[in-house]
């Protein structure tokens, strides 16, 4: 039987930015699915079941906030590690996503090791 890496759901609005996640992840060992809003990711969460999912914190559309509340108020995401990923670093954001409760945050700008790190720990608390 093959291998499947872990799949890892991603949501931002920026292309740019999922382009270079998608990149970093499936170099660390990750399958990735790209998504341009929270909206996609919450209907593709009925079909699939990811290891953890990213979201932007300011989407248009529902915010990455909104999006991390949806899942963490369902029975299948109430255990899966979502982190948030932000340019703002507003503290007030910050612990109203952990409050909702975020695995963590990832700060834009990133690098590769660095968002591996984050997806490692947060994975590591499961």
């Amino acid at each position: 039987m093959p291998f499947a890496p872990p799949l890892i759901f991603v949501a931002d609005d920026d292309p740019a930015t999922l382009e270079l996640i998608q990149i970093s992840l499936v170099q660390d060992g990750f399958a990735v699915r790209a998504f341009g809003s929270v909206e996609l990711v919450l209907a593709a969460l009925a079909r699939e079941t990811p290891v953890l999912v990213l979201l932007d914190v300011r989407m248009p559309g529902q915010s990455g906030l909104d999006g991390l509340k949806a899942i963490k108020d369902s029975p299948a995401g109430a255990t899966l590690p979502v982190l948030m990923l932000t340019g703002d670093g507003r503290l007030d954001r910050i612990v109203q996503a952990m409050q909702l409760g975020a695995a963590g945050y990832v700060m834009k700008p990133f690098g590769p090791r660095q968002l591996a790190a984050k997806v490692r720990e947060a994975l590591a608390g499961i």
